[in-house]
């Protein structure tokens, strides 16, 4: 469409994308469609209408903020537009330093939608003019841990990960950000530096992705503390945060956090354990094969710890359990969680735990999820013990094929291969 699209009608055409609110329809591939439009034509006619279209995109910034859904998306777009706008700057045009003080001055808007769109237009830009991307950074980590506002906090954690993104990972170490993280985290007086710290990892979590996984590793400390925070904010602001660098953690950084998490239930210092408990439910959001990787190992010793002395830990141990559960896709293993769960916690369930499974027709395809919560060993161990003992509900099709089966085999044999199966 840019291609064919006349120049003079460049400015009018966005005049109907933003005050004519074509941006905020109320359909979202309607909207994806003309922000689509608009990049295209930014893109091949920007460059000769910058200061008509540069001029109208910081009005509409610089007016009240979004009151409705659709000067929401509208915000949003205009944002998206401005940056891409900026691309064509010079790094020498001294308009440049005034964008990217509007783009962070937007980063206050209480929309994630918004705040999330400016990390995205900071990235490109700050490649262009590496030279203000000290002080931006500085100016962004203040704010995150400064800011009175929940909005500019949030925003200023997005606008960090964006500087961060477009400098390359070496900024990490470049300007101290893990380490203004982590002091962050040892503020006692006020709960926002802390809170602010958890955003942080958050947003660079989601955004940089397995790039942020080196750090994500040394997280762990600060979310476990966390975790045991007195205020609820940073409480919520944790969990937030480890859901997000669990579901972006390789099969290589599960390995590396998991014997820390597990020695963490060993700790006498019943904090510490909670946090170990609910870092691992966590675990939950991790990609498919990780989990089913992870299950066999995490839900046995978490069974464990439902019956310690306290009562919190064993809430958390409880919770975590139920976390696992949430994230099975087979319908037939979902409806099996809650008696696997409960014949996890008391042996005496298990019979309750094989005679629901054998009476389950399994028609679904079973994920590797799904067959790692069937397959613990513990689990299988109970039920191989009630399968030798001739339970009831496990009788073979004839006694012709029973005999068969007892002459073929020991019990103790039989459970050996049935476990090793698994």
């Amino acid at each position: 469409m840019g291609t064919v699209f006349s120049e003079d009608v460049t400015v009018p055409f966005f005049n109907f994308l933003v005050k004519e609110e074509a941006l905020g329809d109320r359909s979202a591939e309607v909207r994806r469609g003309m922000l689509s439009a608009g990049s295209a034509v930014i893109d091949y006619h920007g460059s000769r209408h910058l200061a008509e279209l540069i001029t109208m995109f910081e009005t509409h910034l610089a007016g009240p903020p979004p009151t409705s859904e659709a000067a929401d998306f509208i915000q949003e777009a205009v944002v998206i537009s401005f940056g891409r706008v900026a691309r064509h700057l010079d790094s020498s045009d001294t308009r440049l330093p005034t964008i990217l003080a509007r783009l962070v001055e937007s980063l206050k808007a209480p929309s994630e939608q918004v705040q999330y769109a400016v990390a995205d237009c900071l990235a490109p830009l700050v490649k262009v003019s590496r030279s203000s991307a000290p002080q931006l950074a500085n100016q962004l980590l203040d704010e995150l841990f400064t800011a009175p506002k929940y909005a500019a906090r949030r925003g200023a954690a997005y606008g960090l990960t964006g500087v961060v993104k477009g400098v390359g990972i070496s900024a990490m170490k470049q300007f101290c950000v893990f380490q203004r993280v982590k002091t962050a985290t040892e503020d006692k007086k006020q709960y926002e530096p802390r809170q602010g710290a958890m955003f942080a990892l958050e947003t660079l979590s989601s955004i940089l992705g397995r790039l942020f996984e080196p750090y994500a590793v040394h997280a762990l400390p600060l979310l476990l503390t966390a975790f045991g925070d007195s205020t609820p904010d940073v409480r919520e602001a944790a969990t937030d945060a480890a859901r997000i660098i669990m579901r972006n953690m390789s099969a290589y950084g599960v390995k590396l956090i998991l014997p820390s998490l597990l020695s963490g239930l060993d700790e006498k210092q019943w904090r510490t354990k909670k946090g170990s408990i609910e870092l691992m439910g966590m675990m939950a959001y991790c990609a498919p094969r990780q989990l089913s990787q992870s299950l066999p190992i995490i839900i046995p010793r978490l069974t464990g710890v439902l019956t310690d002395s306290h009562a919190q830990v064993r809430a958390a141990a409880n919770k975590s359990l139920k976390q696992f559960g949430e994230v099975i896709s087979n319908p037939e293993v979902q409806a099996l969680v809650p008696v696997f769960l409960k014949a996890m916690v008391d042996p005496a369930k298990t019979p309750n735990a094989l005679s629901a499974l054998i009476k389950t027709s399994f028609v679904h395809y079973i994920d590797h999820s799904s067959l790692a919560l069937v397959s613990i060993r513990e689990l299988m161990v109970d039920i191989c013990l009630l399968f030798s003992a001739g339970h009831s509900h496990f009788r073979t099709r004839s006694e012709g094929t029973q005999r068969r089966h007892q002459e073929e085999s020991s019990p103790d044999s039989r459970k050996s291969s049935f476990i090793d199966g698994f």
